[in-house]
């Protein structure tokens, strides 16, 4: 029998699947949507490994400071997330004030949201910001990618900001209850060594950015939140500017098939992506 490698009730925790970055000499690349006519291949590969997923409601309290992720309550008053203006308007200023009480930023820059929709739930191809869960293990931006983004978006908006730290965080939440169709599992990113993430350049039609994906390490330490409902969420880091090297800055996440569910209600989820500034 394998040997479990840290602590958790048995009753809560599962062992999934969740795909980790099949490790590949040389730059790697992917593609942010589709690959055009005649592309050159993407040549990241991902492989299933059978993980421990720890019930993040029975275990230590995970903080931004010490894990890179957190897990709370925290209610919404938005109820039709279908109604994008809406949802920019209202849920945006919500999540910016959520992100700020948390990290004592000096300011938000909530700058675009992800809305997952389960297989058997049809996506509107016209909406870029719907897609399927993400089944591999990674990280939505690097230590060069998180400063270009906030720059990009700073000449958007014709502003300019002085700043001393930098954060770059994701509230995510699901839009149904419970849930149970492909929930989200966060990686605790003081288990992470630097040397497991991968750098991969991840190319648009318009513009080519970066992402980390995740090589497996059995000292990893997964999280979930079982039966999650709508008001509640997790908030996590994908870069910080201040960690020190002996401070985690980011936590790697995926989705996963909870194989104790044979029949689910599709998932519906919203994930909003911010920047957190320090003066």
């Amino acid at each position: 029998m394998r040997m479990l490698d840290y602590r958790v009730q048995a009753t809560t925790a599962v062992e999934a699947d969740i795909g980790f970055l099949v490790p590949h000499a040389g730059p790697l690349f992917t593609y942010g949507r589709n690959a055009p006519p005649g592309a050159q291949p993407e040549n990241t590969r991902f492989e299933p490994r059978r993980v421990l997923i720890a019930d993040a409601r029975s275990s230590a309290p995970l903080t931004l400071g010490a894990n890179a992720v957190t897990f709370g309550r925290w209610p919404t008053v938005v109820r039709d997330f279908a109604d994008e203006a809406d949802l920019r308007k209202r849920y945006y200023a919500e999540a910016a004030e959520i992100i700020r009480a948390e990290l004592q930023a000096e300011r938000v820059l909530v700058f675009d949201h992800n809305v997952r929709r389960g297989e058997a739930l049809p996506i509107q191809p016209e909406h870029y910001a719907e897609a399927r869960p993400v089944l591999h293990a990674h990280v939505d931006y690097t230590s060069t990618s998180a400063p270009m983004r906030l720059q990009r978006e700073l000449d958007l908006m014709a502003a300019h900001q002085e700043y001393r730290r930098l954060v770059q965080v994701n509230l995510w939440r699901p839009l149904r209850a419970p849930l149970r169709d492909a929930p989200l599992a966060v990686c605790d990113g003081a288990s992470v060594e630097s040397g497991q993430l991968r750098r991969v350049e991840l190319r648009y039609p318009d513009r080519v950015g970066e992402i980390y994906y995740l090589e497996y390490a059995p000292q990893q330490r997964w999280y979930y939140a079982p039966d999650m409902g709508v008001e509640e969420a997790w908030l996590f880091k994908n870069y910080d500017s201040a960690a020190a090297p002996c401070q985690p800055g980011l936590a790697p996440h995926s989705a996963f098939y909870d194989p104790r569910w044979k029949r689910v209600t599709p998932r519906e989820s919203i994930e909003v992506r911010a920047f957190a500034l320090f003066g």
